[in-house]
Order: C-alpha cells, then sequence, then structure tokens
C-alpha cells in the first residue's frame, strides 16, 4: 500500500519510529531496471481486496505454479489470518496502477510446510507456501519452470535476476511497474559467515554490484515471495523465493544482500500440494455468502462481517456494516505497514 486511511497516520509514525531496527519480511529491488514479463511469465503479485477497499501495492511477490496454484514465501502469511481471507492472486501485473483491471482471484487454500519456523534467530527455515485460488486463472501450467536439477551449488558471476514491485531503497518507495535487478551467487559457507549456522543448504544467498545509488543491488522491503531466476538455456528458471536480507537495503558493505528459499529442496512437496496428497493449513469456506477462513482442525480463524440490512424505520446515517469494513480496513493497513517495515535483519 502507497496510501490509505489518514486516521491511523499517527499510529503509523509511531510504528515506524519504534520499529526502524526490527526485522522485516517483505522485499523489492534496489538499481533495478523495468522487467519484461515476455522474460518473467510465471512472476505473480498477492493484494488484499475486500467487497469495497483494495491495496494499492502488493503486500508480497509470489510466481505462478500453474492456473490455480501460487508459490510464495511462508512469512507472507503465516499467523496473518485477516490476510489470508482478503488475499487475491493477480499474475502478469506489469503495472500496479492496472490493478483493478487486471485477471486477478481469491485465493481458498493455503499450504506450508510443518516445519517451517517464524524466527529471526532460526532465519525462517523452510520459508516457502502455496496458495490456491477459488477459480482456475487463465494461465498456463509453469511447473517446469521451477528449478527441479541444481542444488545449492549453482555457477558464479551473473545470470541470475531478481525482480519486484515496491521499494528502491530503505524506507524509499518507487514507482509501480515491475523492476528486475542482477544478482551475483555466494556460496553458503561464505554466507553462513554473515549469517551463522542456522543457515541452512535449502537457503541460497546472492550478492550485488554497487550501482550508481551507491548501494548495491539487491531486494528490499515489499516483495517477499517473489523471485529469483538463473538465465539457463533460452529461458528465466526460478531457482529460489525471497526470504530476508540485510536491514539495510542494497548495504555496499555486506557481502550478501538476499537470502532466499531454494526451490529445488520443496520440488516434492510442491508436487504433493498440487497432486491433492497434502492438506492445507488453512482454507476459506462460504455460507449464506460470507467467507471465513478455518484451520485444518476446523476451527475458525476469522470471518467477514455480516452485512448489516438497513433499517428504514429509524436511519441515523452510516450503516454499521460500513463501519466494521472501516475497522477492518484500518486493521489491515497497520499489518502491512508492520510487515513492511520487520523483514530486514538487523
Amino acid at each position: 500500500m502507497k496510501h490509505y486511511l489518514s486516521c491511523v497516520a499517527i499510529v503509523l509514525l509511531f510504528s515506524a519510529s519504534s520499529m526502524a531496527s526490527s526485522v522485516s519480511v517483505t522485499p523489492y529491488i534496489v538499481n533495478g531496471t523495468n522487467a519484461n514479463l515476455v522474460n518473467y511469465p510465471n512472476f505473480a503479485s498477492l493484494f488484499y481486496r475486500t467487497s469495497s477497499v483494495y491495496s494499492t501495492s502488493s503486500f508480497c511477490g509470489a510466481t505462478m505454479i500453474n492456473s490455480q496454484y501460487a508459490l510464495t514465501a511462508a512469512h507472507c502469511i503465516y499467523g496473518e489470518f485477516n490476510t489470508m481471507l482478503y488475499t487475491v492472486v493477480v499474475p502478469n501485473l506489469e503495472d500496479e496502477d492496472n490493478f483493478l483491471s487486471a485477471a486477478q482471484v481469491k485465493a481458498v487454500e493455503f499450504y506450508y510446510p510443518d516445519d517451517y519456523v517464524e524466527s529471526q534467530s532460526q532465519l525462517w527455515p523452510n520459508d516457502i507456501a502455496i496458495i490456491k485460488v477459488e477459480a482456475g486463472l487463465t494461465v498456463p501450467d509453469y511447473f517446469s519452470l521451477l528449478n527441479s536439477t541444481t542444488d545449492t551449488n549453482y555457477p558464479a558471476g551473473s545470470g541470475y535476476k531478481a525482480v519486484g514491485h515496491g521499494n528502491v531503497a530503505t524506507n524509499q518507495t518507487g514507482g509501480s511497474v515491475l523492476l528486475e535487478t542482477d544478482l551475483t551467487f555466494v556460496d553458503n559457507t561464505t554466507c553462513r559467515g554473515i549469517y551463522g549456522n542456522a543457515l541452512s543448504s535449502k537457503q541460497i544467498c546472492f550478492d550485488g554490484v554497487i550501482g550508481a545509488s551507491s548501494l548495491k543491488n539487491a531486494t528490499c522491503s515489499g516483495d517477499s515471495g517473489g523471485p529469483v531466476y538463473q538465465y539457463v538455456g533460452s529461458q528465466y528458471i526460478q531457482i529460489g523465493l525471497t526470504s530476508f536480507g540485510p536491514a539495510v537495503c542494497g548495504n555496499p558493505s555486506s557481502p550478501v544482500v538476499a537470502v532466499f528459499t531454494e526451490v529445488y529442496d520443496y520440488i516434492g512437496w510442491i508436487s504433493n500440494v498440487i497432486n491433492g496428497l497434502e492438506t492445507p493449513k488453512y482454507y476459506i469456506t462460504t455460507q449464506n455468502g460470507v467467507r471465513s477462513l478455518v484451520d485444518n482442525s476446523g476451527h475458525m480463524a476469522a470471518t467477514e462481517p455480516t452485512p448489516v440490512q438497513e433499517n428504514t424505520s429509524n436511519q441515523t446515517g452510516g450503516g454499521g456494516g460500513a463501519v466494521e469494513e472501516g475497522l477492518l480496513f484500518a486493521i489491515l493497513f497497520l499489518n502491512f505497514f508492520y510487515r513492511r517495515h520487520r523483514w530486514r535483519k538487523s
């Protein structure tokens, strides 16, 4: 989100100052250039959208596996019940200003590994998730664009691209157009020297050259779950999805500018999900037109506000339904703001 309710401005200012040194969980592109989706046809974006309000920017990046399933980071949805309830998946969105006219569909099921851990000290292991949408989007099967051949040891040098919408430096928003940037592979031994032994072989690390901004090419706040690609043969293959990185986006003194969950290690799990062999952690049910988020034990985690019927005998102006939705939207906005400011490892 780039702008929203002025009534929460004071809270947002307090939140920004109090969380400046915390870890955030969403990145974008530093030293980026406009990306051509012809090169990255499986790219997708995750937005908030209720019946009457929506976010003007995506809260996380994603990639389409096929017409029903999207791949993203677990931390984009973990413990965020209202986020899941109001998530829509938007494929091939090059300019976020075109969100309203873009093809999009509501999420209905959410999967992440049983051993995902929402922990900075443990470096968010197994940070991967899959979202199923309620109706098939008109997109091809992109499973072949997921890396299933190379594990951990990637060639040194260039040929790697990170793609995303949003911030171009710490606390500095960019435009609405999708950006890309070049990265260089960093081996896990070097990366562990920066982040410690909690870094696993299921995570891959990247550095970037210093650009005209005096910052390194990097990801930054707002595009967690988005892809990193390797150019293989004649196409870009997704080898990872964005998880975390240094507190300062593109920090020129850091040998590692971004850490990604490695796709190769989860190909079997991804296949099980799309073939119906995994149970969703959460799913959406609809009764009398009202959607609810339910966990895999049947417990209701979140539900839409029930519309309040107009009382024609005692109209006082301002429906209760509108008030409920306004409060809900304020909560969603604060949640989004918090997530934009807690991604980076300090």
